[in-house]
């Protein structure tokens, strides 16, 4: 039977060598090959075609994941992904969805690791209990959210008042004030301080 082949991506040494042994257990037949950087990744020239899985943290020290998901969902659609990350933020779960991103769970959900990778790894989804039910929580709300609202969240965040979003986004500052009353109204928060807490909490900022 030919070996499984499993690409491992992430910053942390110790997460990579207890990501491997987990793999190994799991799955006897599987070659796997670790990487702490993207760079690293593509230094070493691999043909996608020939993994059977790639699992990938989100969040790579000055380097940008969705790049590479991007390139893997366009060019290798047949090489599922399991996204294995310490965030659980709005923002990265709609474009993982949007890429058709096979897996999701969280670090500290580990007893579920070998559930998810068996899954994937033989034609299926899965995206772990805690993300389930936390998307199903958002959705409902999120749904209504705007474009427009998501990117004056963002701005909100990092500290943009009315009239300097109103410039970046060449609208008026009455419109960006509407705006601002519908967020708050949609998400249910109460000032500009709870909008900020809430982009923190839901985008990786």
């Amino acid at each position: 039977m030919k070996h499984k082949r499993v690409i491992i991506l992430d910053d942390h040494t110790l997460f990579l060598k207890g990501m491997s042994l987990i793999l190994r257990e799991c799955c006897a037949d599987c070659d796997v090959f670790t990487y702490e950087s993207i760079s690293k990744l593509y230094k070493d020239k691999p043909d996608f075609n020939t993994y059977d899985l790639l699992i990938s943290d989100i969040e790579l020290p000055g380097e940008d994941a969705f790049d590479l998901l991007n390139v893997i969902k366009r060019d290798f659609p047949a090489l599922p992904v399991l996204v294995v990350s310490m965030h659980k933020k709005v923002s990265i779960l709609k474009k993982c969805k949007a890429l058709g991103i096979e897996g999701y769970m969280l670090k500290h959900e580990d007893r579920q690791l070998t559930k998810a990778i068996e899954i994937i790894i033989n034609g299926g989804n899965y995206y772990s209990n805690e993300i389930t039910s936390f998307c199903a929580s958002i959705d409902k709300i999120y749904n209504h959210v705007s474009f427009r609202e998501e990117e004056i969240i963002k701005l909100i965040a990092v500290g943009y008042g009315n009239s300097e979003i109103a410039i970046h986004l060449g609208v008026t500052t009455e419109t960006i004030k509407t705006h601002k009353k519908n967020i708050k109204l949609k998400l249910e928060l109460d000032n500009t301080h709870e909008i900020t807490e809430y982009a923190r909490d839901n985008y990786l900022m």
